[in-house]
């Protein structure tokens, strides 16, 4: 009898473990930024979710590391699509290094990728740029 009451009691703080589990903040895992030598004023943006469910994500960016790694520099919303976050960062200077963040979050917490450095691609030449012999820009 007292064996049983033991695996009773066993089962119940099991029960109850299982029961008081609290899913963790998301974890992300390695942030990849993909250049666009045709366009160098869009950045494209994915990152794998290892772990946990995403209520909001996005991403971090601007041309300091310190304001990005602070989250005090421009964002762009994130869609959460299967288990990767995608996004694109647009409107940006040609030939201009970029740091990059990406973050996700849920009830239990927001966390962060590692801050990514990347250099967008130099501007393509346009109709203005051809110069003509004898003539100045």
């Amino acid at each position: 009898m007292k064996h049983m009451k033991r695996i009773i009691l066993s089962l119940f703080v099991v029960s109850l473990l299982v029961a008081c589990e609290q899913e963790a903040a998301p974890l992300l895992g390695t942030l990849s930024v993909a250049v666009d030598a045709s366009n160098p004023e869009v950045l494209s943006c994915s990152v794998e979710v290892i772990e946990g469910d995403v209520a909001d994500c996005g991403f971090y960016y601007g041309t300091s590391k310190n304001s990005v790694s602070n989250g005090k520099s421009d964002k762009v919303a994130g869609t959460y699509v299967g288990t990767t976050i995608q996004g694109e960062i647009t409107k940006l200077i040609a030939n201009t290094t970029y740091f990059i963040r990406a973050y996700a979050m849920n009830e239990k917490g927001q966390t962060f990728t590692e801050v990514v450095q990347v250099k967008t691609a130099a501007s393509k030449p346009g109709a203005d740029d051809n110069l003509h012999p004898g003539t100045l820009k």
